[in-house]
Formats: structure tokens, C-alpha cells, sequence
């Protein structure tokens, strides 16, 4: 049930949990951010994070994926507020929207794999590409500038989440729901959400 995002009492542990996983996707985005298969479009197997760390975590990992893109977007020179607000925006969502789709945690149903290529990897791909649409509306940023930059981050979100995002979330969910620092959906294979997270 999404209650168990929504109404539940907040921990240390989720604030940690927010510092965490912005540091680790900071990292992620700087290291990995040079990969490139098409001469000067680089690759971001990184953005697989996103629907890990907003599944796996739920709104802490959704947080932490927005500032640790807005660090990465610091440590590389892009720092231009409009920049940084449509980073904020697009990484959060890419997180949410993953947490609000997708079943169960680590895809055992068919009906939670219908959900993460439905959702992940077409919708919240396609949203975090269009975020640069609210650059054009501010008139931060030229139309066809959007135009070029929207089917190529479309590509490099929707082919790192379809094909690193299961193979993390199969790997992740076991230990992270033995550790209790899962923060997601409540599913309904026995798991018990942690006590502060219960309606």
C-alpha cells in the first residue's frame, strides 16, 4: 500500500539514508559520466540508480538522488540555476515515479516487470529528458537546443534503466530488506515494513 510511503513517522535512519544515496550517485555520475558509445554523446549507467535508490528507499532515496545530482552538476561547472533546479526536478522524479509504479521491489511478479518497462523505462525516461522543456519555457534555452538534447537523454535514460535497473534491484532488495533500511511500497510476500514506516 502507498500509505506505507506516505504515512509513517521519520527516522535518523532516513535522513542518513538521504545523505547516502546522494553520495553515492554523486559519485556514480562523475565516474561513469565519460563512457561513451556515439562520439560526444556520453553514456549515464548511473541513471539506472534512479529507479533503484526511489524503489529501494523510497522518498529518502528520491531526495538523495536530487542533491546528488545537484552536486555532480557543481563539481562539473554546471551550476547555472536554471540548470540545477531542472536537475533537482528531473532526478527526484525519475526516483518517484519508480516508487510509485513498480510493485514489488525486485521485479518476482509479471505484472511488476509490465510496471518497470511501462513506467521506468518508457514514462520516466521520457520525463527526465523533457525536464529541459522547463528550460525552454524560462527561455533558458532554445527550442531546437531541446529538440537534440530530448531523444538523446530519452536513449541514454531508458536503455541504462531497462537494462542495469533489474539486475541492481534483484542483486540490492535482498540485503536491503534484511538490514531494514528498505523504505518502498509495502509488498505482499511477508515482508513487514519497519515499525516507523507502518500507517
Amino acid at each position: 500500500m502507498l500509505s506505507s510511503i506516505f504515512r509513517r513517522k521519520w527516522t535518523t535512519v532516513d535522513f542518513v539514508l538521504i545523505v547516502v544515496t546522494a553520495a553515492l550517485y554523486a559519485v556514480a555520475l562523475l565516474t561513469l559520466a565519460q563512457i561513451k558509445i556515439i562520439p560526444q554523446v556520453p553514456i549515464r549507467p548511473a541513471n539506472a540508480l534512479q529507479p533503484v535508490f526511489g524503489i529501494l528507499f523510497g522518498l529518502p532515496g528520491c531526495i538523495g538522488l536530487a542533491f546528488g545530482n545537484m552536486v555532480s552538476d557543481l563539481l562539473t561547472g554546471s551550476a547555472a540555476p536554471h540548470i540545477l533546479a531542472a536537475g533537482l526536478i528531473s532526478n527526484f522524479l525519475g526516483g518517484f515515479i519508480s516508487l510509485l509504479a513498480v510493485s514489488h521491489p525486485a521485479l518476482k511478479t509479471g505484472r511488476s516487470y509490465v510496471q518497470y518497462y511501462l513506467f521506468v523505462v518508457l514514462v520516466a525516461s521520457a520525463v527526465v529528458a523533457c525536464s529541459i522543456l522547463l528550460n525552454v519555457a524560462l527561455g533558458f534555452t532554445p527550442v531546437e537546443v531541446a529538440y537534440e538534447f530530448i531523444p538523446v537523454v530519452f536513449l541514454n535514460q531508458a536503455i541504462a534503466t531497462a537494462i542495469l535497473g533489474p539486475i541492481l534491484l534483484k542483486l540490492l532488495y535482498p540485503f536491503v530488506k534484511r538490514s531494514g533500511l528498505y523504505r518502498g511500497r509495502a509488498v505482499s510476500s511477508g515482508y513487514e515494513a519497519p515499525r516507523s514506516y507502518r500507517p
